[in-house]
């Protein structure tokens, strides 16, 4: 039985060790008033409109993650619009110094005054990288605060993991 409960205790601290512990992130970009690709009435209620919005935007405050800073980077948005609400569906691509590439899936909905969002809030979720950052996860929260240009500030947080590389498989010798 004791045994049994040191196998127990290595097993779970062996678990533990592996588990990739979550850093914190936060930081600012400035991001242009983007440019509309498309836009369509829905024709369903007065108002009622939908665009897809490419935009650029400049880290002003990096997010640090694996040594290296974000710099830039892009995002491609389905808007949603009626004249009380909007919501946006979005990717963004992120590029760090080096190079290395961040993917994010991001969402967020906002009352609306004169057609523009106010108190705009959403969630995001990392759904892939490149180099360092292959392998990462996370997800966290922003804000965006519109200014009279039509460009944006937003402020973002939360936290990732960078995941261990695929082991690769070794053949087994075979036999003459």
């Amino acid at each position: 039985m004791k045994a049994r409960a040191l196998s127990i205790a290595g097993l779970a601290l062996l678990l533990a060790s592996t588990v990739a512990a979550q850093t914190k992130i936060t930081a600012q970009q400035q991001c242009d008033k983007g440019e509309v690709v498309g836009t369509s009435l829905a024709g369903d209620h007065p108002g009622h409109a939908m665009s897809l919005v490419k935009g650029s935007c400049t880290w002003g405050t990096p997010m640090e993650m694996e040594g290296g800073k974000s710099k830039t980077g892009t995002s491609l948005a389905f808007v949603d619009a009626n004249p009380a609400r909007i919501t946006t569906n979005g990717t963004y691509v992120g590029v760090m110094e080096n190079g290395d590439k961040f993917f994010v899936s991001f969402h967020d909905s906002s009352p609306a005054k004169d057609g523009k969002p106010v108190g705009v809030k959403g969630t995001w979720m990392y759904t892939g990288g490149t180099g360092k950052l292959a392998g990462i996860k996370g997800k966290g929260t922003y804000t965006s605060k519109l200014n009279d240009d039509g460009t944006s500030v937003v402020d973002v947080e939360g936290e990732y993991t960078i995941g261990a590389p695929a082991k690769t498989k070794v053949a087994a010798p075979k036999g003459n």
